[in-house]
């Protein structure tokens, strides 16, 4: 008799992302408020990742060939606010059967033209509420 080997897929699950959370707050009761974008993209990109879109929380996917993302983000009064952050990319080996994962850790926020943002998590991970709270 012979045994097969096989990669078991649960080896394989990871909780990295690729993805940043933003959520947008109301600066006087820092409960969620809905903010309303025409447009919402990376100057590296062509994609748009929003658009006419309501929402107190927007997931933006970074840039994974670089160490940084520049988002904007288009206001209905036609005025762009822009968002800057960083973070150290890391390649981490699974298992030879499953192959390569990315990880994006020590996420910062390096320029934005909101009033307020506050870096909160600083790893991206599915199992964070949010990595940045913005206020407004």
């Amino acid at each position: 008799m012979y045994a097969l080997a096989a990669c078991d897929t649960t080896d394989c699950i990871t909780f990295n992302t690729r993805v940043v959370i933003v959520e947008f707050l109301d600066s006087a009761t820092g409960n969620n408020k809905v903010r309303e974008f025409d447009l919402i993209t990376a100057i590296e990109s062509p994609i748009v990742f929003y658009g006419d879109t309501s929402l107190s929380t927007y997931y933006l996917p970074v840039n994974t060939e670089k160490e940084y993302t520049s988002f904007l983000f288009l206001n209905p009064d036609q005025t762009i606010d822009t968002l800057e952050i960083d973070y150290e990319k890391r390649i981490r080996l699974i298992s030879k059967d499953c192959g390569y994962d990315f990880e994006f850790k020590n996420l910062g926020i390096v320029h934005t033209s909101f009033d307020s943002a506050v870096s909160m998590e600083n790893e991206l991970s599915r199992l964070n509420e949010e990595n940045i709270k913005i206020f407004f």
